[in-house]
């Protein structure tokens, strides 16, 4: 029989041994396989939930705990002793099952089709005949991957999700109609080209002037129209030299207009557009962002603004002797507006031609900041880093606020002297903390020796509450104990690897708009494990960016920046200490194990507080060691309660993440195009099932 397989090309897991001394735990075929095409069934057991295989570097596998996986794999010449590594693995791991069958390519075409027209948004019946087997396999392995590889391309995106939906809107509007004696006036428009780009510190405004005589909700003003103080009735549109409006652009805009009378500014998702005419890099935005505004310049290039607001911006530029350039007349507009008076239409209203040389952000936009916070009374240090825009340093007051650090732990005292070490290896530059430590129901000697120990220290209180784990109901009694003006939520398996992360999120807490603030969390291979959470991934939440490397700019530079985001783990999280109790503290009724960071973080929201992603605290995480991954039945059982409940108590807010723009994946965490994106309204950064 052996014989029999070994001559059929099947290999099972006794041909594979490990690599010794690898970054990565990998495995390596002992026997070389005839090249062709193969299934690959791995089981893994670990002490997580999930991890990513891979097989010669480019064919992957999302695997999870105690399940089989497979997939399809080609094996060329040169890489018959296959590869197989396992990313995002924290600890051992043990594969029971491991095994290569060649396949005839019929079949491998018949695996590839069902999974594609299953999983991927693409593809339906009369697509699978007319792509070919060439492209299908390259979806295969995109839809398969957890790399940052878009699932489409955005020219598929554009004939597959915009122009079947403007063909639609044309119709509506050019169908007759009879006449409405109520119809809203048109709105009034006037361009406004900025020009010279290549000097932003002094930028020429010019009025651009069209006659709009054809009927419709808008019109375009002519040249000599100037606006007038406390004009409300003028909309000003801003377009940078070279770039283009589409053809149906004012009309969108009209129509948020008016059906949102209390509007005052205005932006639009946007692309790029090359000196041929070809569309490329769209930019898909989050509702209201003001953190990600403060970091990144090119937030926006797609505005219409309403005049009075316009002409405040100018006074006060101008009255504070300023530079007049869009980024630092955006500030200025952005900040005379309530954050529910500026809303994010998410449809590609405006194509931006790049300037030769351009960036994103420069030491002088950096100075725009700096200068803007010092004219509203708040001198705060800016400075501009290459791979992160602009770095906001908020300071913290003096002197620090003490800050109590609320650990859960039970057993694995190993990881929790790691865990402590680091903290104090590297608290250099951070507030004074107070550590509590709820012990729930340790049993391993040693870990009772090294809690025993620690309790005699100053600095330390231990809680010991023994009985089923239910995070909330600890944190919160924990929370009941805490002298600190801010709580750090901290999981066991959390290690710091530089000094100042907790002063950096601390200052971010303190602001008064900001309610959670999160880290970024890396595996213990230097991937992502997260980078802030996603509203809608998998029906509930995932993580954006996960198993990206770190220094990865991510999508739209948003892995380096410091943004808003609807929610952040609890594996490290910052808040003010009167804040959590104001709303509420941790579900421990709904909530007790899933889901209650992501439940507090939205009750957050809804209280009108901005939850916030820092990406300069950077701390690794041994992710579910502590506890294991739910493979019990009860544990299961447990979940899918927890997941009921969010579903119930949040409904279609899962599904319209503000922070998330509704054109990017809801299957994927790698933020890429989704083409069962649906058409959707004009939106603020409070969604209406949160007013």
């Amino acid at each position: 029989m052996n014989w029999l397989r070994r001559w059929s090309g099947v290999r099972t897991r006794q041909d594979w041994a490990w690599l010794p001394d690898q970054p990565r735990p990998s495995l390596t075929l002992r026997q070389a396989v005839r090249p062709g095409w193969y299934t690959l069934t791995i089981r893994i057991k670990t002490e997580q939930l999930r991890c990513f295989g891979l097989l010669n570097g480019a064919q992957g596998r999302v695997l999870v705990n105690g399940k089989r996986r497979r997939r399809v794999v080609r094996i060329s010449k040169g890489h018959q002793l296959c590869r197989f590594e396992l990313i995002g693995l924290n600890g051992q791991a043990v594969i029971s099952e491991l095994r290569l069958v060649p396949q005839p390519f019929c079949r491998i075409k018949q695996m590839v089709a069902k999974k594609l027209y299953r999983l991927h948004p693409a593809y339906s019946k009369e697509s699978l005949q007319q792509q070919s087997f060439r492209q299908q396999w390259c979806d295969y392995n995109r839809l398969l991957s957890r790399k940052l590889f878009p699932l489409v391309g955005y020219d598929e995106w554009i004939e597959r999700v915009e122009s079947p939906h403007l063909l639609e809107d044309k119709r509506e509007v050019s169908s007759p109609a009879l006449p409405d004696s109520n119809e809203p006036d048109p709105v009034n428009f006037t361009i406004w080209i900025w020009g010279n780009r290549d000097n932003e510190q002094h930028c020429e405004l010019s009025v651009h002037s069209l006659n709009n005589q054809a009927p419709g909700p808008y019109r375009l003003l002519m040249s000599d129209h100037q606006l007038e103080p406390g004009d409300t009735t003028t909309w000003v549109v801003l377009l940078q030299v070279g770039d283009q409006l589409p053809p149906h652009a004012l009309r969108k805009l009209a129509a948020v207009v008016q059906n949102h009378p209390d509007a005052s500014a205005i932006y639009a998702d946007e692309d790029r557009i090359s000196e041929t005419g070809r569309r490329y890099a769209p930019q898909f935005k989050p509702a209201w962002n003001p953190d990600l505004l403060y970091s990144d310049a090119a937030y926006s290039h797609s505005w219409a603004i309403r005049g009075d607001h316009c002409l405040r911006a100018c006074q006060a530029l101008s009255d504070a002797g300023a530079n007049l350039s869009l980024y630092s007349f955006i500030l200025e507009v952005t900040a005379s507006c309530r954050a529910d008076q500026i809303f994010h239409l998410p449809e590609i209203l405006y194509h931006h031609l790049p300037k030769a040389q351009a960036e994103r952000s420069t030491p002088q936009t950096a100075a725009t900041l700096q200068t803007f916070f010092a004219r509203h009374g708040t001198p705060l240090r800016v400075t501009f880093h290459q791979n992160r825009g602009h770095v906001v340093h908020w300071p913290l007051p003096d002197p620090p606020p003490l800050v109590s650090v609320i650990i859960p732990t039970r057993d694995h005292g190993d990881l929790l002297r790691c865990c402590l070490t680091s903290l104090r290896e590297h608290g250099a530059g951070n507030p004074p903390t107070e550590i509590i430590l709820i012990d729930n129901g340790s049993s391993e000697q040693k870990t009772l020796d090294y809690l025993a120990e620690l309790e005699k220290q100053a600095g330390f209180q231990l809680l010991r509450r023994p009985g089923p784990f239910n995070f909330s109901a600890l944190n919160n009694e924990a929370v009941g104990l805490a002298k600190g003006e801010l709580i750090a939520f901290l999981n066991n398996d959390v290690e710091a690897v530089h000094g100042g992360w907790l002063s950096t999120m601390a200052a971010h807490a303190l602001r008064p708009e900001i309610g959670a603030v999160g880290a970024k969390l890396l595996f213990d291979d230097g991937t992502i494990q997260h980078a802030g959470i996603l509203l809608g991934i998998g029906g509930i939440a995932g993580h954006a960016h996960k198993y990206l490397d770190s220094n990865a700019d991510g999508y739209q530079m948003r892995l380096q920046f410091a943004h808003n985001v609807s929610a952040v783990t609890a594996a490290t999280l910052v808040i003010r200490r009167t804040l959590f109790l104001e709303v509420g503290g941790f579900d421990a009724e709904n909530f007790a194990v899933n889901y209650n960071d992501v439940d507090l973080c939205l009750r957050l929201l809804q209280a009108g507080y901005r939850n916030l992603y820092c990406p300069d605290a950077v701390l690794l995480h041994h992710e579910s060691k502590s506890r294991g991954a739910p493979t019990e039945r009860a544990a299961h059982n447990q979940w899918q309660r927890e997941r009921q409940a969010m579903i119930q108590r949040w409904g279609d807010l899962l599904t319209a993440d503000p922070n998330y723009s509704p054109h990017l994946s809801l299957v994927e965490e790698n933020l890429s195009l989704a083409l069962r994106s649906h058409a959707v309204g004009a939106r603020t950064s409070r969604p209406s099932s949160l007013s």
